[in-house]
């Protein structure tokens, strides 16, 4: 039906994707952690931040948390806490050999201790957290914002995030030998600056849209007019 509501559009392409979230991560030592990688629908290798659907019943918070794990092994801080809190003793790989737990373990950990997916007044899932003390209360996310991927085709929604001062949770992740899971596309782990971030973004090498905007919208929060370094100078004037 045409947004008049006059007439019927028998050929109008429409596709409906299932939601999906970016996330852009940086470790506690300040590094951007990406993949160099091939995929199918774009010629020669591409630079690509972690992402994924979101399940049945998940939120967009927790999938962001799910997707971190699976593919880097990394999380918060406060989840590490949540996971010591479950498994008291717990060894992360930086610890002194104490208990390990793998992916599946720690993911069911993170997924119980999460709250259920909540739904605005469209209908559609909320990507902030909700503000009771729980898991999802985490300084380290920042919820960057819901957009629509094709504005009259469809296309699912993106839930963009960045993860701040990300560390391993399972022994091995945050490596560039962390063998984690994902699409079947050969990849490499890659460790690079802000400036090489800025470098790689202008000249095209994240040859996604979702991707290229999940970071401009990581840098903007970082460095725009009120990013988070923006508010720590001032704050440390006064």
């Amino acid at each position: 039906v045409s947004e008049d509501g006059k007439n019927v559009i028998d050929d109008w392409l429409f596709l409906e994707e299932t939601p999906a979230v970016n996330i852009i991560v940086q470790t506690l030592e300040g590094h951007f952690v990406v993949f160099n990688q091939k995929k199918y629908a774009i010629p020669g290798n591409t630079l690509s931040p972690v992402g994924g659907f979101i399940d049945e019943g998940e939120s967009p918070l927790t999938a962001a948390k799910r997707e971190v794990l699976e593919e880097l092994g990394v999380g918060s801080r406060r989840t590490l806490r949540t996971i010591r809190d479950h498994t008291p003793g717990y060894d992360n790989g930086r610890g002194s050999g104490g208990k390990t737990l793998d992916v599946a373990d720690v993911s069911d950990i993170i997924t119980k201790a999460s709250n259920p997916p909540r739904l605005d007044n469209h209908g559609l899932p909320i990507g902030e957290a909700r503000q009771v003390p729980t898991i999802e209360l985490d300084a380290d996310w920042i919820f960057l914002g819901r957009y629509r991927t094709a504005a009259n085709r469809g296309g699912g929604f993106l839930y963009s995030y960045l993860l701040q001062n990300a560390i391993p949770l399972v022994p091995g992740g945050g490596t560039v030998n962390y063998g984690g899971t994902g699409d079947g596309e050969s990849q490499e782990i890659l460790y690079l600056g802000e400036e090489e971030m800025m470098t790689a973004l202008g000249e095209g090498r994240f040859q996604e849209i979702k991707w290229a905007a999940t970071i401009s919208l990581a840098m903007l929060h970082l460095n725009g007019p009120n990013g988070s370094r923006r508010i720590a100078a001032v704050s440390s004037d006064k």
